[in-house]
C-alpha cells in the first residue's frame, strides 16, 4: 500500500528548507502546496519547527507564521487520522 500523502503550505516549508533543517522529501508540488508522504521521518521536525514559529507573533512576518499554523494544522490533523482505526475495526 503506498504513503498517504498530506499537502503543506509551500511558503512555510520553503523557508525551513532554505534553513537547512532536515525537510520532507517532496512527492508532488502543487501551486501553493507539496505533498509530503506522512511517513516522512523529517515530518517531525518540520512540525517542531512549525510550531515555534506558530507561536512567534512578534518575531516572524505575519504570512510566515500564518503558513506556520496551517502546516502545524495538516500535519497534526494527518497524525490523528493516521492513528484512527480503520473505520472497518470500528465496533469490533
Amino acid at each position: 500500500m503506498p504513503d498517504r500523502l498530506i499537502k503543506l503550505p509551500k511558503r512555510f516549508f520553503d523557508d525551513h528548507a532554505e534553513r537547512g533543517l532536515p525537510t520532507p522529501e517532496v512527492i508532488r508540488e502543487y501551486a501553493r502546496s507539496y505533498a509530503v508522504s506522512i511517513n516522512d521521518p523529517e515530518l517531525s521536525e518540520l512540525l517542531s519547527d512549525a510550531e515555534h514559529y506558530a507561536d512567534a507573533v512578534d518575531q516572524a512576518e505575519r504570512g510566515l507564521i500564518t503558513s506556520a499554523r496551517a502546516t502545524r494544522r495538516a500535519i497534526k490533523m494527518a497524525n490523528k487520522t493516521k492513528a484512527a482505526p480503520p473505520a472497518s475495526m470500528k465496533g469490533q
